[in-house]
Protein backbone atom coordinates (compact mmCIF):
# COMPACT_ATOMS: atom_id res chain seq x y z
CA UNK A 1 0.00 0.00 0.00
CA UNK A 2 2.85 2.33 0.88
CA UNK A 3 4.50 1.62 -2.50
CA UNK A 4 1.26 2.43 -4.36
CA UNK A 5 0.92 5.77 -2.53
CA UNK A 6 4.52 6.73 -3.33
CA UNK A 7 4.01 5.81 -7.01
CA UNK A 8 0.81 7.87 -7.15
CA UNK A 9 2.55 10.90 -5.64
CA UNK A 10 5.40 10.64 -8.15
CA UNK A 11 2.92 10.44 -11.06
CA UNK A 12 1.00 13.49 -9.84
CA UNK A 13 4.20 15.47 -9.37
CA UNK A 14 5.23 14.66 -12.97
CA UNK A 15 1.89 15.82 -14.34
CA UNK A 16 1.96 19.12 -12.47
CA UNK A 17 5.72 19.69 -12.70
CA UNK A 18 6.66 23.34 -13.36
CA UNK A 19 7.57 24.47 -16.85
CA UNK A 20 11.17 25.06 -15.81
CA UNK A 21 11.64 21.28 -15.30
CA UNK A 22 11.40 20.90 -19.07
CA UNK A 23 14.40 22.16 -21.02
CA UNK A 24 14.04 24.55 -23.94
CA UNK A 25 15.16 21.80 -26.32
CA UNK A 26 12.45 19.45 -25.04
CA UNK A 27 9.74 22.09 -25.38
CA UNK A 28 10.89 22.98 -28.90
CA UNK A 29 10.69 19.29 -29.83
CA UNK A 30 7.12 19.24 -28.55
CA UNK A 31 6.36 22.40 -30.50
CA UNK A 32 7.83 20.90 -33.68
CA UNK A 33 5.60 17.84 -33.30
CA UNK A 34 2.53 20.02 -32.73
CA UNK A 35 3.28 22.07 -35.84
CA UNK A 36 3.43 18.88 -37.90
CA UNK A 37 -0.16 18.01 -36.91
CA UNK A 38 -1.66 21.48 -36.64
CA UNK A 39 -3.85 20.76 -39.68
CA UNK A 40 -5.57 18.10 -37.57
CA UNK A 41 -6.45 20.67 -34.92
CA UNK A 42 -7.64 23.11 -37.59
CA UNK A 43 -9.83 20.45 -39.20
CA UNK A 44 -11.31 19.61 -35.81
CA UNK A 45 -12.02 23.30 -35.23
CA UNK A 46 -13.68 23.64 -38.64
CA UNK A 47 -15.69 20.46 -38.07
CA UNK A 48 -16.94 21.85 -34.77
CA UNK A 49 -18.01 25.08 -36.48
CA UNK A 50 -19.64 23.12 -39.30
CA UNK A 51 -21.66 21.13 -36.76
CA UNK A 52 -23.02 24.41 -35.35
CA UNK A 53 -23.76 25.70 -38.84
CA UNK A 54 -25.71 22.53 -39.62
CA UNK A 55 -28.30 23.62 -37.04
CA UNK A 56 -29.02 26.92 -38.81
CA UNK A 57 -31.81 25.60 -41.11
CA UNK A 58 -33.80 24.45 -38.08
CA UNK A 59 -33.78 28.00 -36.68
CA UNK A 60 -35.00 29.76 -39.80
CA UNK A 61 -38.39 30.61 -38.29
CA UNK A 62 -36.96 31.68 -34.92
CA UNK A 63 -35.17 34.88 -35.93
CA UNK A 64 -33.85 35.73 -32.48
CA UNK A 65 -32.43 32.23 -31.98
CA UNK A 66 -30.90 32.44 -35.47
CA UNK A 67 -29.30 35.76 -34.57
CA UNK A 68 -27.76 34.31 -31.42
CA UNK A 69 -26.53 31.28 -33.37
CA UNK A 70 -24.82 33.58 -35.89
CA UNK A 71 -23.06 35.29 -32.97
CA UNK A 72 -22.01 31.89 -31.62
CA UNK A 73 -20.50 30.86 -34.95
CA UNK A 74 -18.77 34.23 -35.32
CA UNK A 75 -17.26 33.83 -31.84
CA UNK A 76 -15.73 30.52 -32.90
CA UNK A 77 -14.25 32.18 -36.00
CA UNK A 78 -12.85 35.31 -34.22
CA UNK A 79 -9.22 34.21 -33.81
CA UNK A 80 -9.45 31.49 -36.47
CA UNK A 81 -10.73 33.14 -39.68
CA UNK A 82 -11.57 36.79 -39.00
CA UNK A 83 -13.28 37.37 -42.37
CA UNK A 84 -15.81 34.64 -41.61
CA UNK A 85 -16.32 35.98 -38.09
CA UNK A 86 -17.11 39.46 -39.42
CA UNK A 87 -19.51 38.03 -42.01
CA UNK A 88 -21.51 36.14 -39.37
CA UNK A 89 -21.57 39.14 -37.00
CA UNK A 90 -22.91 41.22 -39.91
CA UNK A 91 -25.70 38.68 -40.45
CA UNK A 92 -26.54 38.77 -36.77
CA UNK A 93 -26.59 42.58 -36.81
CA UNK A 94 -29.04 42.61 -39.74
CA UNK A 95 -31.46 40.27 -37.97
CA UNK A 96 -31.15 42.22 -34.69
CA UNK A 97 -32.02 45.40 -36.56
CA UNK A 98 -35.09 43.70 -38.04
CA UNK A 99 -36.17 42.56 -34.57
CA UNK A 100 -35.53 45.98 -33.00
CA UNK A 101 -33.83 44.07 -30.19
CA UNK A 102 -31.09 46.05 -28.45
CA UNK A 103 -29.28 43.18 -26.71
CA UNK A 104 -28.41 41.04 -29.76
CA UNK A 105 -27.64 44.21 -31.71
CA UNK A 106 -25.09 45.28 -29.09
CA UNK A 107 -23.68 41.76 -28.89
CA UNK A 108 -23.17 41.65 -32.66
CA UNK A 109 -21.66 45.14 -32.59
CA UNK A 110 -19.18 44.19 -29.87
CA UNK A 111 -18.21 41.14 -31.87
CA UNK A 112 -17.64 43.31 -34.94
CA UNK A 113 -15.40 45.62 -32.90
CA UNK A 114 -13.21 42.73 -31.77
CA UNK A 115 -12.88 41.33 -35.27
CA UNK A 116 -12.20 44.72 -36.85
CA UNK A 117 -9.46 45.25 -34.24
CA UNK A 118 -7.86 41.95 -35.25
CA UNK A 119 -8.12 42.89 -38.93
CA UNK A 120 -6.54 46.29 -38.32
CA UNK A 121 -9.66 48.39 -39.01
CA UNK A 122 -8.98 50.58 -35.99
CA UNK A 123 -10.88 53.67 -37.14
CA UNK A 124 -13.99 51.65 -37.95
CA UNK A 125 -13.74 49.73 -34.67
CA UNK A 126 -13.35 52.91 -32.65
CA UNK A 127 -16.29 54.53 -34.45
CA UNK A 128 -18.53 51.55 -33.68
CA UNK A 129 -17.32 51.43 -30.05
CA UNK A 130 -18.16 55.13 -29.60
CA UNK A 131 -21.58 54.60 -31.19
CA UNK A 132 -22.66 52.22 -28.41
CA UNK A 133 -24.26 54.23 -25.61
CA UNK A 134 -22.99 53.13 -22.22
CA UNK A 135 -26.37 53.59 -20.59
CA UNK A 136 -28.01 51.18 -23.00
CA UNK A 137 -25.51 48.34 -22.44
CA UNK A 138 -27.12 45.44 -20.53
CA UNK A 139 -25.28 44.30 -17.41
CA UNK A 140 -24.65 40.91 -19.03
CA UNK A 141 -22.69 42.59 -21.86
CA UNK A 142 -20.94 45.35 -19.92
CA UNK A 143 -17.78 43.33 -19.25
CA UNK A 144 -17.71 42.31 -22.92
CA UNK A 145 -17.94 45.98 -23.91
CA UNK A 146 -15.02 46.84 -21.62
CA UNK A 147 -13.02 43.94 -23.06
CA UNK A 148 -13.61 45.30 -26.57
CA UNK A 149 -12.27 48.70 -25.55
CA UNK A 150 -9.26 47.24 -23.78
CA UNK A 151 -8.43 45.00 -26.72
CA UNK A 152 -8.90 47.77 -29.31
CA UNK A 153 -6.49 50.14 -27.55
CA UNK A 154 -4.07 47.26 -26.95
CA UNK A 155 -3.93 46.64 -30.72
CA UNK A 156 -3.56 50.37 -31.44
CA UNK A 157 -0.70 50.55 -28.93
CA UNK A 158 1.03 47.56 -30.54
CA UNK A 159 0.58 49.07 -34.00
CA UNK A 160 1.93 52.43 -32.82
CA UNK A 161 5.18 51.11 -31.32
CA UNK A 162 5.69 48.43 -33.98
CA UNK A 163 9.03 49.12 -35.56
CA UNK A 164 9.15 52.68 -34.17
CA UNK A 165 10.42 54.48 -31.12
CA UNK A 166 7.76 54.89 -28.44
CA UNK A 167 8.50 58.60 -28.33
CA UNK A 168 7.55 59.14 -31.97
CA UNK A 169 3.77 59.10 -31.40
CA UNK A 170 2.40 61.74 -29.01
CA UNK A 171 -0.86 59.78 -28.63
CA UNK A 172 0.79 56.61 -27.32
CA UNK A 173 0.31 57.57 -23.66
CA UNK A 174 -3.37 58.17 -24.34
CA UNK A 175 -3.75 54.71 -25.91
CA UNK A 176 -2.09 53.09 -22.91
CA UNK A 177 -4.19 55.12 -20.46
CA UNK A 178 -7.43 54.16 -22.22
CA UNK A 179 -6.38 50.52 -22.26
CA UNK A 180 -5.66 50.61 -18.52
CA UNK A 181 -8.95 52.39 -17.85
CA UNK A 182 -10.95 49.65 -19.55
CA UNK A 183 -8.96 46.96 -17.76
CA UNK A 184 -9.51 48.59 -14.36
CA UNK A 185 -13.27 48.64 -14.96
CA UNK A 186 -13.17 45.03 -16.11
CA UNK A 187 -11.51 43.95 -12.88
CA UNK A 188 -14.39 45.49 -10.94
CA UNK A 189 -16.96 43.44 -12.85
CA UNK A 190 -15.16 40.09 -13.12
CA UNK A 191 -15.66 37.61 -10.24
CA UNK A 192 -12.62 37.61 -7.99
CA UNK A 193 -10.34 34.59 -8.33
CA UNK A 194 -11.88 33.76 -11.73
CA UNK A 195 -9.23 32.93 -14.37
CA UNK A 196 -9.95 36.10 -16.39
CA UNK A 197 -9.83 38.26 -13.24
CA UNK A 198 -6.46 36.75 -12.30
CA UNK A 199 -5.13 37.21 -15.83
CA UNK A 200 -6.06 40.91 -16.03
CA UNK A 201 -4.87 41.52 -12.48
CA UNK A 202 -1.50 40.00 -13.37
CA UNK A 203 -1.35 42.26 -16.44
CA UNK A 204 -2.09 45.30 -14.25
CA UNK A 205 0.65 44.36 -11.79
CA UNK A 206 3.07 43.96 -14.73
CA UNK A 207 2.16 47.40 -16.10
CA UNK A 208 2.65 48.89 -12.63
CA UNK A 209 6.13 47.35 -12.51
CA UNK A 210 5.29 44.82 -9.81
CA UNK A 211 6.81 41.82 -11.61
CA UNK A 212 6.96 39.63 -8.51
CA UNK A 213 3.24 39.85 -7.78
CA UNK A 214 2.41 39.44 -11.47
CA UNK A 215 4.54 36.27 -11.72
CA UNK A 216 2.94 34.81 -8.60
CA UNK A 217 -0.54 35.15 -10.12
CA UNK A 218 0.58 33.91 -13.53
CA UNK A 219 2.25 30.84 -11.98
CA UNK A 220 -1.01 30.11 -10.18
CA UNK A 221 -2.96 30.34 -13.47
CA UNK A 222 -0.44 28.20 -15.36
CA UNK A 223 -0.36 25.46 -12.74
CA UNK A 224 -4.15 25.27 -12.42
CA UNK A 225 -5.27 25.82 -16.03
CA UNK A 226 -5.85 23.34 -18.83
CA UNK A 227 -2.83 23.73 -21.16
CA UNK A 228 -5.19 23.59 -24.13
CA UNK A 229 -7.11 26.82 -23.58
CA UNK A 230 -6.71 30.52 -24.32
CA UNK A 231 -6.25 31.58 -20.68
CA UNK A 232 -3.23 29.27 -20.40
CA UNK A 233 -1.82 30.58 -23.69
CA UNK A 234 -2.16 34.21 -22.60
CA UNK A 235 -0.77 33.54 -19.12
CA UNK A 236 2.35 31.81 -20.48
CA UNK A 237 2.78 34.58 -23.07
CA UNK A 238 2.60 37.24 -20.34
CA UNK A 239 5.06 35.28 -18.23
CA UNK A 240 7.40 35.12 -21.24
CA UNK A 241 7.27 38.92 -21.62
CA UNK A 242 8.12 39.41 -17.94
CA UNK A 243 11.04 36.97 -18.10
CA UNK A 244 12.20 38.73 -21.26
CA UNK A 245 12.20 42.07 -19.45
CA UNK A 246 14.18 40.43 -16.65
CA UNK A 247 16.78 39.35 -19.26
CA UNK A 248 16.11 35.66 -18.68
CA UNK A 249 15.85 34.89 -22.38
CA UNK A 250 15.91 31.08 -22.21
CA UNK A 251 13.06 31.11 -19.70
CA UNK A 252 11.18 33.58 -21.90
CA UNK A 253 11.64 31.28 -24.90
CA UNK A 254 10.27 28.32 -22.93
CA UNK A 255 7.13 30.21 -22.01
CA UNK A 256 6.67 31.54 -25.55
CA UNK A 257 6.91 27.94 -26.79
CA UNK A 258 4.33 26.79 -24.21
CA UNK A 259 2.00 29.57 -25.32
CA UNK A 260 2.51 28.68 -29.00
CA UNK A 261 1.66 25.03 -28.31
CA UNK A 262 -1.58 26.06 -26.59
CA UNK A 263 -2.44 28.33 -29.55
CA UNK A 264 -1.84 25.50 -32.03
CA UNK A 265 -4.02 23.08 -30.08
CA UNK A 266 -6.86 25.60 -29.90
CA UNK A 267 -6.40 26.74 -33.54
CA UNK A 268 -5.79 30.36 -32.50
CA UNK A 269 -4.19 32.04 -35.51
CA UNK A 270 -4.14 35.58 -34.10
CA UNK A 271 -1.12 35.31 -31.82
CA UNK A 272 2.39 36.67 -31.26
CA UNK A 273 4.05 33.90 -29.22
CA UNK A 274 5.44 31.95 -32.18
CA UNK A 275 6.66 35.18 -33.79
CA UNK A 276 8.48 36.32 -30.62
CA UNK A 277 9.95 32.85 -30.14
CA UNK A 278 11.29 32.94 -33.70
CA UNK A 279 12.94 36.32 -33.06
CA UNK A 280 14.56 35.03 -29.85
CA UNK A 281 15.90 31.90 -31.55
CA UNK A 282 17.22 34.03 -34.43
CA UNK A 283 19.18 36.12 -31.93
CA UNK A 284 20.61 32.99 -30.29
CA UNK A 285 21.65 31.47 -33.62
CA UNK A 286 19.03 28.73 -33.97
CA UNK A 287 18.23 29.79 -37.54
CA UNK A 288 16.46 26.59 -38.62
CA UNK A 289 13.87 26.82 -35.85
CA UNK A 290 13.57 30.59 -36.26
CA UNK A 291 12.84 30.25 -39.98
CA UNK A 292 10.31 27.43 -39.44
CA UNK A 293 8.48 29.34 -36.72
CA UNK A 294 8.35 32.70 -38.48
CA UNK A 295 7.06 30.97 -41.62
CA UNK A 296 4.36 29.17 -39.62
CA UNK A 297 3.49 32.41 -37.80
CA UNK A 298 3.14 34.32 -41.08
CA UNK A 299 0.98 31.54 -42.57
CA UNK A 300 -1.34 31.70 -39.53
CA UNK A 301 -1.61 35.50 -39.66
CA UNK A 302 -2.45 35.43 -43.36
CA UNK A 303 -4.93 32.58 -42.83
CA UNK A 304 -6.69 34.58 -40.10
CA UNK A 305 -6.32 37.88 -41.98
CA UNK A 306 -4.79 39.43 -38.85
CA UNK A 307 -3.21 42.46 -40.55
CA UNK A 308 -1.44 43.79 -37.44
CA UNK A 309 0.29 40.45 -36.87
CA UNK A 310 1.14 40.15 -40.56
CA UNK A 311 2.77 43.58 -40.51
CA UNK A 312 4.74 42.75 -37.37
CA UNK A 313 5.98 39.49 -38.82
CA UNK A 314 6.93 41.20 -42.07
CA UNK A 315 9.31 43.47 -40.15
CA UNK A 316 11.44 40.61 -38.89
CA UNK A 317 10.99 38.03 -41.67
CA UNK A 318 13.72 39.58 -43.91
CA UNK A 319 16.26 39.27 -41.07
CA UNK A 320 15.50 35.62 -40.42
CA UNK A 321 15.11 34.80 -44.11
CA UNK A 322 18.48 36.39 -44.89
CA UNK A 323 20.21 34.46 -42.12
CA UNK A 324 18.50 31.27 -43.26
CA UNK A 325 19.75 31.73 -46.83
CA UNK A 326 23.29 32.35 -45.59
CA UNK A 327 23.08 29.17 -43.57
CA UNK A 328 21.70 27.25 -46.53
CA UNK A 329 24.58 28.45 -48.67
CA UNK A 330 27.04 27.34 -46.01
CA UNK A 331 25.35 23.94 -45.81
CA UNK A 332 25.38 23.68 -49.59
CA UNK A 333 29.13 24.20 -49.68
CA UNK A 334 29.58 21.61 -46.95
CA UNK A 335 27.33 19.25 -48.87
CA UNK A 336 29.39 19.70 -52.04
CA UNK A 337 32.57 18.97 -50.10
CA UNK A 338 30.94 15.93 -48.51
CA UNK A 339 29.72 14.79 -51.93
CA UNK A 340 33.26 15.03 -53.28
CA UNK A 341 34.64 12.97 -50.42
CA UNK A 342 31.76 10.52 -50.79
CA UNK A 343 32.48 10.17 -54.49
CA UNK A 344 36.11 9.35 -53.83
CA UNK A 345 35.07 6.87 -51.17
CA UNK A 346 32.49 5.43 -53.53
CA UNK A 347 35.12 4.95 -56.22
CA UNK A 348 37.33 3.21 -53.71
CA UNK A 349 34.38 1.15 -52.57
CA UNK A 350 33.48 0.18 -56.12
CA UNK A 351 37.05 -0.87 -56.69
CA UNK A 352 36.96 -2.99 -53.57
CA UNK A 353 33.64 -4.50 -54.64
CA UNK A 354 35.00 -5.38 -58.06
CA UNK A 355 37.96 -7.09 -56.42
CA UNK A 356 35.67 -9.03 -54.11
CA UNK A 357 33.35 -9.98 -56.94
CA UNK A 358 36.27 -11.48 -58.85
CA UNK A 359 37.04 -13.65 -55.84
CA UNK A 360 33.41 -14.74 -55.51
CA UNK A 361 32.97 -15.95 -59.08
CA UNK A 362 33.34 -19.51 -57.83
CA UNK A 363 29.79 -19.32 -56.49
CA UNK A 364 27.54 -20.26 -59.41
CA UNK A 365 24.32 -18.69 -58.10
CA UNK A 366 26.01 -15.40 -57.33
CA UNK A 367 27.72 -15.42 -60.71
CA UNK A 368 24.37 -15.86 -62.48
CA UNK A 369 22.76 -13.02 -60.59
CA UNK A 370 25.70 -10.73 -61.26
CA UNK A 371 25.62 -11.71 -64.91
CA UNK A 372 21.95 -10.80 -65.26
CA UNK A 373 22.42 -7.59 -63.29
CA UNK A 374 25.39 -6.57 -65.45
CA UNK A 375 23.34 -7.35 -68.56
CA UNK A 376 20.58 -4.97 -67.44
CA UNK A 377 23.11 -2.28 -66.62
CA UNK A 378 24.71 -2.65 -70.03
CA UNK A 379 21.32 -2.35 -71.68
CA UNK A 380 20.59 0.80 -69.67
CA UNK A 381 23.94 2.30 -70.66
CA UNK A 382 23.51 1.24 -74.28
CA UNK A 383 20.07 2.81 -74.57
CA UNK A 384 21.29 5.90 -72.76
CA UNK A 385 24.19 6.25 -75.19
CA UNK A 386 21.84 5.68 -78.13
CA UNK A 387 19.52 8.41 -76.91
CA UNK A 388 22.44 10.75 -76.33
CA UNK A 389 23.72 10.04 -79.85
CA UNK A 390 20.27 10.62 -81.38
CA UNK A 391 19.77 13.94 -79.60
CA UNK A 392 23.32 15.08 -80.33
CA UNK A 393 22.69 14.44 -84.04
CA UNK A 394 19.39 16.30 -83.89
CA UNK A 395 20.96 19.20 -82.05
CA UNK A 396 23.73 19.31 -84.65
CA UNK A 397 21.18 19.25 -87.51
CA UNK A 398 19.10 21.90 -85.80
CA UNK A 399 22.15 24.16 -85.40
CA UNK A 400 22.99 23.66 -89.08
CA UNK A 401 19.41 24.54 -90.06
CA UNK A 402 19.51 27.66 -87.89
CA UNK A 403 22.86 28.71 -89.35
CA UNK A 404 21.64 28.13 -92.90
CA UNK A 405 18.43 30.10 -92.44
CA UNK A 406 20.15 32.99 -90.70
CA UNK A 407 22.75 33.12 -93.48
CA UNK A 408 19.94 33.09 -96.05
CA UNK A 409 18.11 35.84 -94.16
CA UNK A 410 15.16 33.56 -93.48
CA UNK A 411 14.72 34.77 -89.90
CA UNK A 412 10.94 34.95 -90.10
CA UNK A 413 10.77 31.34 -91.26
CA UNK A 414 13.17 30.42 -88.47
CA UNK A 415 10.99 32.15 -85.87
CA UNK A 416 7.91 30.45 -87.30
CA UNK A 417 9.64 27.10 -87.09
CA UNK A 418 10.70 27.75 -83.48
CA UNK A 419 7.17 28.74 -82.48
CA UNK A 420 5.61 25.77 -84.22
CA UNK A 421 4.36 23.07 -81.87
CA UNK A 422 5.00 20.45 -84.55
CA UNK A 423 8.72 20.37 -83.79
CA UNK A 424 8.13 19.83 -80.06
CA UNK A 425 5.47 17.22 -80.77
CA UNK A 426 7.85 15.29 -83.00
CA UNK A 427 10.50 15.37 -80.27
CA UNK A 428 8.01 14.19 -77.66
CA UNK A 429 6.75 11.45 -79.95
CA UNK A 430 10.29 10.30 -80.69
CA UNK A 431 11.15 10.39 -76.98
CA UNK A 432 8.13 8.22 -76.13
CA UNK A 433 9.04 5.74 -78.88
CA UNK A 434 12.65 5.53 -77.73
CA UNK A 435 11.65 5.28 -74.09
CA UNK A 436 8.99 2.62 -74.74
CA UNK A 437 11.34 0.55 -76.89
CA UNK A 438 14.18 0.75 -74.40
CA UNK A 439 12.00 0.03 -71.38
CA UNK A 440 10.20 -2.94 -72.94
CA UNK A 441 13.52 -4.31 -74.10
CA UNK A 442 14.76 -4.31 -70.51
CA UNK A 443 11.42 -5.40 -69.02
CA UNK A 444 9.82 -7.46 -71.83
CA UNK A 445 7.11 -8.93 -69.54
CA UNK A 446 6.19 -5.61 -67.93
CA UNK A 447 2.76 -5.21 -69.60
CA UNK A 448 1.67 -8.80 -68.81
CA UNK A 449 3.00 -8.63 -65.25
CA UNK A 450 1.35 -5.24 -64.78
CA UNK A 451 -2.06 -6.52 -65.94
CA UNK A 452 -1.79 -9.44 -63.50
CA UNK A 453 -1.91 -6.91 -60.68
CA UNK A 454 -5.26 -5.52 -61.89
CA UNK A 455 -8.75 -6.84 -61.22
CA UNK A 456 -10.37 -9.09 -63.87
CA UNK A 457 -11.77 -7.01 -66.72
CA UNK A 458 -9.63 -3.97 -65.82
CA UNK A 459 -6.52 -4.97 -67.77
CA UNK A 460 -4.91 -2.35 -70.02
CA UNK A 461 -4.89 -3.21 -73.71
CA UNK A 462 -1.99 -1.97 -75.85
CA UNK A 463 -3.09 -1.24 -79.41
CA UNK A 464 0.40 -0.78 -80.87
CA UNK A 465 2.89 -3.57 -79.98
CA UNK A 466 6.12 -2.19 -78.58
CA UNK A 467 4.44 0.96 -77.26
CA UNK A 468 3.12 1.90 -73.84
CA UNK A 469 -0.09 3.70 -72.99
CA UNK A 470 0.08 6.84 -70.87
CA UNK A 471 -0.90 4.87 -67.74
CA UNK A 472 1.73 2.20 -68.38
CA UNK A 473 4.34 4.86 -69.15
CA UNK A 474 3.72 6.58 -65.79
CA UNK A 475 4.18 3.31 -63.90
CA UNK A 476 7.19 2.46 -66.05
CA UNK A 477 8.85 5.57 -64.65
CA UNK A 478 7.83 4.41 -61.18
CA UNK A 479 9.44 0.99 -61.85
CA UNK A 480 12.63 2.79 -62.81
CA UNK A 481 12.63 4.51 -59.41
CA UNK A 482 11.24 7.88 -60.51
CA UNK A 483 8.54 8.37 -57.84
CA UNK A 484 8.40 12.18 -57.92
CA UNK A 485 5.18 13.25 -59.67
CA UNK A 486 6.78 16.57 -60.65
CA UNK A 487 9.59 14.80 -62.51
CA UNK A 488 7.22 12.39 -64.22
CA UNK A 489 5.01 15.30 -65.25
CA UNK A 490 8.07 17.05 -66.68
CA UNK A 491 9.09 13.97 -68.71
CA UNK A 492 5.62 13.36 -70.11
CA UNK A 493 4.60 17.03 -70.40
CA UNK A 494 1.49 16.64 -68.27
CA UNK A 495 0.39 18.56 -65.18
CA UNK A 496 1.15 17.10 -61.76
CA UNK A 497 -2.61 16.80 -61.09
CA UNK A 498 -2.97 14.71 -64.27
CA UNK A 499 -0.21 12.37 -63.13
CA UNK A 500 -1.90 11.94 -59.74
CA UNK A 501 -5.25 11.36 -61.45
CA UNK A 502 -3.82 8.60 -63.69
CA UNK A 503 -2.07 6.93 -60.77
CA UNK A 504 -5.15 6.95 -58.56
CA UNK A 505 -7.37 5.75 -61.41
CA UNK A 506 -5.19 2.72 -62.09
CA UNK A 507 -4.59 2.13 -58.39
CA UNK A 508 -8.33 1.84 -57.79
CA UNK A 509 -8.41 -1.05 -60.29
CA UNK A 510 -5.69 -3.00 -58.47
CA UNK A 511 -6.31 -6.31 -56.75
CA UNK A 512 -4.13 -5.23 -53.83
CA UNK A 513 -4.55 -1.45 -53.81
CA UNK A 514 -2.53 -0.93 -50.61
CA UNK A 515 0.62 -2.64 -51.94
CA UNK A 516 0.08 -1.92 -55.63
CA UNK A 517 3.08 0.34 -56.15
CA UNK A 518 5.32 -1.99 -54.11
CA UNK A 519 4.29 -4.85 -56.41
CA UNK A 520 5.12 -2.69 -59.45
CA UNK A 521 8.68 -2.34 -58.16
CA UNK A 522 8.99 -6.14 -58.03
CA UNK A 523 8.32 -6.60 -61.75
CA UNK A 524 11.43 -7.98 -63.49
CA UNK A 525 13.35 -8.26 -60.21
CA UNK A 526 16.20 -10.72 -60.21
CA UNK A 527 16.15 -12.88 -57.07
Amino acid sequence: MKFICITLLISISCIFAPAQAETLKQILNRLDNELKIKDIYDNQKQSHIDSICSQLPTLHDDRKALCMEYCKIAKEYETFISDSALAYYDRAAIIAKELHDTTPAIQAGLGRIKVMSIMGFFHEAMTELDSIEQKGIPDALREEWLDCGRQLYSYIEAYTIQGNSQNMNPYLDMYIANQNRYRTEQLKLLPENSPRHKLFLAEQYYIDGNYKQSKNILNEIISSSNPDNNIYARATANMAVIRENEDNMDDAARYFAMSAIADIRTSVKETTSLQKLALHLYKTGDIDHAYAYISASLADAVFCNARLRTAGISNITPLIDGAYKVQLNRKHKLLMFTALISTLLAIAFVGACIFLLKQMRKLNATRQQLKQANSIKEEYIGHFLDLCSIYMDRLDNFCKTVTRKITAGQTEELIKMAKSSKFAEEQHKQFYENFDGAFLHIYPTFIDDFNKLLQPGEQITVKDPGKLTTELRIFAFLRMGVDDANKIAGFLHYSVNTIYAYRNKVKNKAIDREHFEENIMKIGTVW
